[in-house]
């Protein structure tokens, strides 16, 4: 599986069409003989934002959700994670409310904070699991 998805409330654009621009467009590629799902955003040579969502047997969990410095602020995460719903949502969604930067990017430093972060999962209909840094959102339907 390779689709490009538009990010939801934006028009429809080719298929084979991924920018940085403000319409931006997800890329989600299931990793073949793997339980890994990529969602990513900008050109084939650039990651400006990415996923990766881990298939399990009843749930789909959230390795991971970062965007490129310059590019922070942008909503860039809110379409990602949308999309993770989108393609998950009939399922539970779990996750490590944990800041994380990717250590080639620079400055290594996270956009939101753990209480921003926590916050933010939670605008997005994510819910604790314990007093931990879980998440988790519950199944469509």
């Amino acid at each position: 599986m390779n689709d490009f998805i538009p990010a939801p409330g934006l028009g429809a654009a080719p298929r084979s069409t991924v920018t940085s621009t403000p319409k931006p467009f997800i890329r989600h590629t299931a990793v073949p003989d793997s339980d890994e799902h990529w969602f990513e955003i900008g050109p084939a040579d650039e990651r400006i934002a990415y996923a990766c969502v881990v298939q399990c047997r009843s749930f789909a969990w959230i390795e991971e959700i970062a965007v490129a410095p310059r590019h922070r602020g942008e909503g860039l995460a809110s379409h990602i994670l949308d999309a993770i719903i989108t393609a998950f949502g009939r399922q539970e969604i779990g996750l490590g409310a944990t800041p994380f930067v990717p250590d080639s990017w620079k400055p290594k430093r996270s956009g939101l904070d753990a209480v921003q972060l926590r916050a933010w999962y939670r605008r997005h209909g994510f819910h604790a699991m314990s007093d931990g840094p879980h998440l988790y959102r519950a199944a469509d339907g």
